[in-house]
């Protein structure tokens, strides 16, 4: 049942597209000729215009599909979504633009194909957005649910029942877990069953209408269930398995490479390798050029303050650790007594070293202005970890064991834990789940919400010590 109405929404997918698409193409010809609002020297006959409707919903069809528009979404975060989106769209018009070129008939317009790119870019992704909602309102409500089982209890089956569960808008139901551990049978975790006999599994995926099984490492051994995950596969039910990979993904995003017939899991390459990394080095330096123009009259007011007010120096030099465990001296207007701030320490709420000043400018971090010659000299960047001092690091790295793979990315003016509200005296265990999250699934889509988000977590004022 759940193959059919996967069937139907990417029917209803595609036909939004097409209905979309295609009003927007007839749409934007009468806005253009027709509106008064854009000069023309004539109007080309809409009878062109309409005759490629056709070819041009092709077009898109075939590269939206291509690029895997088309695919269940139910687990897939919006923002990487809305990134396949706008490519997908991106390169259909492209080619749309080449063949309207190397169609001699067919009329050309620059300010109509700009006003065609613009309503494609703003109305597609809307309405696809607005339907990935609705299904998720339903799917949070019992409705349009992919019903699995788990084989295995251990560890990383817990971890991923409970994952799961959090997340009621997937539309996934945990049936049953399957266990060999005697103690365990007949018995439920978190009102789930539990059972162990794996000659049961066939029956109670036909029971359950099973449309997926996870398998884990600490189940049942793969070799003596492999027949009864073949039967199962035959019947439709699709296996996923979920690897131990003993912490080595910690920091890395795993990926698959086929060498022949057989297929090798990676699971020490991170996103933010290569040429990616130079091409956020160089989009950090111009974004930190282009913002300290636009915020030197405040950060010029800043300096005046503390002078003012506090005397002393106004910037404050400390050691940081940065990428590769290199340390650096991070700027930041002072904030403390001149006296308490040349006494490194770890800064708690309300600290009284703080003036009055500086506890205005911690609270919105406008004491971290000046870090943004930290980045033109490459040694931060505009996303990241935030980093620490030497001395900290060296305590944490003994009570976390994965805290120094933050260290494989450069350190952030802010970054993914700091807009989760994991900044100044909070949790050090949230604050390395977060930035570990963040080093292994970087984008330039990531770092882009990132700082969107980051001014209006400012604003709320909340953990700037």
């Amino acid at each position: 049942m759940l193959k059919q109405h996967y069937a139907y929404i990417s029917f209803l997918r595609v036909l939004c597209d097409t209905l979309i698409i295609g009003l927007l193409w007839n749409g934007v010809y009468f806005l253009r000729f027709y509106s008064g609002w854009f000069a023309h020297h004539g109007i080309p006959s809409y009878s062109h215009f309409a005759a490629l409707t056709l070819p041009v919903l092709l077009i898109f069809f075939l590269c939206r599909k291509a690029r895997g528009i088309y695919r269940s979404v139910r687990v897939e975060p919006i923002f990487s979504h809305l990134r396949k989106q706008i490519e997908s769209l991106l390169l259909g018009y492209v080619f749309v633009i080449l063949f309207l070129y190397y169609s001699e008939k067919s009329p050309y317009s620059r300010v109509f194909l700009f006003l065609f790119l613009f309503s494609l870019l703003a109305g597609v992704p809307i309405a696809h957005l607005a339907m990935i909602q609705i299904l998720r309102f339903f799917r949070s409500r019992g409705y349009n649910l992919r019903h699995y089982g788990i084989i295995g209890t251990g560890k990383n089956a817990m971890k991923l029942f409970r994952q799961i569960r959090d997340f009621e808008y997937f539309g996934l139901n945990c049936c049953f877990f399957i266990d060999n551990k005697p103690h365990l049978q007949g018995k439920t975790i978190d009102g789930i069953p539990v059972y162990g006999h794996l000659d049961r599994l066939p029956e109670l995926a036909r029971k359950n209408h099973l449309d997926e099984i996870y398998l884990t490492r600490s189940g049942l051994p793969i070799e003596s269930i492999s027949g009864i995950l073949n039967e199962l596969q035959a019947n439709g039910i699709t296996i996923r398995l979920l690897p131990d990979w003993t912490g080595m993904v910690s920091f890395a995003k795993p990926s698959a490479v086929t060498l022949g017939s057989c297929v090798l899991f990676t699971a020490s390459e991170s996103p933010l390798i290569g040429v990616n990394i130079l091409l956020k080095d160089i989009l950090d330096r111009l974004t930190a050029a282009v913002l300290i123009i636009l915020l030197a009259m405040p950060m010029l007011l800043i300096a005046c303050l503390i002078k003012i007010t506090s005397g002393g120096l106004v910037l404050y030099r400390q050691r940081r650790m940065g990428m590769d465990q290199r340390e650096f001296e991070i700027l930041k207007f002072r904030t403390m007594n001149a006296a308490d701030a040349s006494e490194p320490a770890w800064t708690v709420r309300n600290d009284p070293r703080q003036t009055k000043l500086g506890k205005f400018l911690r609270r919105f971090g406008l004491d971290e202005l000046p870090q943004l010659f930290n980045v033109i000299k490459g040694q931060m960047s505009l996303v990241g970890p935030r980093p620490e001092q030497p001395h900290f690091v060296k305590t944490f790295s003994k009570t976390y064991k994965k805290y120094m793979f933050r260290h494989k990315v450069k350190a952030g003016m802010t970054g993914w834990a700091q807009i989760h509200g994991f900044r100044g005296d909070t949790s050090i265990r949230k604050r390395i789940q977060y930035d570990l999250y963040y080093v292994q699934n970087w984008s330039y889509w990531l770092d882009l919400q990132i700082l969107i988000r980051t001014p209006f977590h400012i604003l709320k004022g909340k953990n700037g010590n």
